[in-house]
């Protein structure tokens, strides 16, 4: 990745309120004051839709009563990104300290590091999706109005999603050195000193771990938030395409179908880039598991060799040391990002699609 890429994607992320960190201390006071606007005007908008006063983004259609269920849906889904927004502010507001120490033990990748997603694709992407939706909703402002609430709703959309991106971004960087370890582990046996160079990669793999679990700890909640949303977002698809088309005798206009994929295919390809990537990390470990039990057999097994018994135990003591304490992005303790993960939420989806359609063939017989 390019420093002009990760230049634009940090300046990205801090324009969505994601981020509080900045080298500069003006710089890093105008972006905390930036971010508590943000905060604010969201709370604001959560007082306004306390007092029943708050205009969602709903096309205009609360005067058909067979969408009177869709609207409510979408009000729900509205509300839930901007509370799961201002989780976001908030915890950037409060852990911005410890966001600028985790940063600074994840340098920056180098243009000669192979990367594990394509950024440059995610940041074109990024633009043609928020290019597309501030056209469209740009274009809508001028038969329906409502253009400050949509841009709202795009904004705050965004952001959420923006969250995966983010972190897949800082596990990229955290792979960079776990590829790095596996590269001075095999040189570790051409050292002289060897006992000094085992004892450092086994502190630089702790040092790794512990970084994977701070990074679990900072993204962690939002990002259980931002799954459940995309289970709410499905929600919102089966109920426009299945419920709606097969009960009611609707006309779909483009714009209630591209708002169905809007919410839709943006998140799900994001949250499989996250999986995909933290699951090619995690299995990292496992290739250096490997290479550390090969070490371990050539310290013993190597005809013409004297069997170095120490070399055997530092070995054995880093192999123990891998298999308990794993590389695991955990989410709240609750479960891990990886493609086990992914392939549950798409057999859930599967079910609840099975339901969508049982519920349908019901209400068909009934009438």
């Amino acid at each position: 990745m390019s420093r002009r890429t990760e230049r634009y994607l940090g300046v990205y992320f801090r324009l969505l309120a994601l981020s509080a960190c900045l080298e500069q201390r003006a710089g890093q006071s105008l972006l905390s004051a930036y971010l508590s606007l943000v905060l604010g005007d969201g709370l604001y908008q959560v007082y306004r839709y306390s007092q029943n006063s708050w205009q969602m983004n709903d096309f205009r259609l609360e005067h058909r009563m067979q969408l009177k269920s869709y609207v409510k849906i979408i009000d729900a889904m509205n509300v839930a990104y901007l509370l799961t927004h201002l989780l976001m502010v908030s915890l950037a507001l409060l852990w911005r300290h410890k966001e600028r120490r985790l940063l600074a033990q994840l340098p920056a990748l180098t243009e000669r590091t192979r990367p594990l997603i394509n950024t440059n694709l995610h940041l074109v992407m990024e633009c043609l999706v928020s290019g597309s939706a501030v056209m469209l909703c740009v274009l809508q402002a001028n038969t329906y109005g409502l253009l400050l609430s949509n841009l709202r709703y795009i904004y705050c959309t965004q952001a959420v999603r923006a969250r995966y991106l983010q972190m897949a971004l800082l596990v990229e960087r955290l792979d960079a050195q776990l590829l790095q370890l596996q590269q001075q582990l095999a040189a570790a046996n051409e050292q002289q000193q060897q006992q000094r160079c085992w004892r450092q990669l086994r502190c630089k793999y702790a040092h790794i771990v512990k970084v994977s679990r701070q990074l679990s700890q900072l993204y962690g909640p939002a990002l259980l938030w931002m799954n459940a949303l995309c289970i709410g977002d499905f929600i919102v698809v089966c109920y426009v395409i299945i419920v709606l088309r097969e009960l009611t005798e609707i006309d779909f206009s483009w714009l209630m179908l591209w708002q169905s994929i809007y919410v839709m295919l943006p998140t799900l390809m994001k949250i499989w880039t996250l999986c995909s990537t933290c699951n090619s990390c995690v299995r990292r470990t496992q290739r250096l598991l490997w290479q550390v039990n090969n070490a371990s057999y050539l310290a013993t097994a190597r005809p013409g060799v004297v069997i170095n018994a120490h070399l055997r135990s530092l070995c054995f003591d880093f192999t123990l040391q891998i298999m308990q304490s794993p590389l695991e992005f955990n989410i709240c303790s609750i479960y891990q990002l990886n493609l086990q993960t992914l392939a549950g939420m798409f057999i859930f989806i599967v079910e609840s699609l099975v339901i969508f359609l049982q519920f349908v063939a019901l209400s068909k017989q009934t009438n």
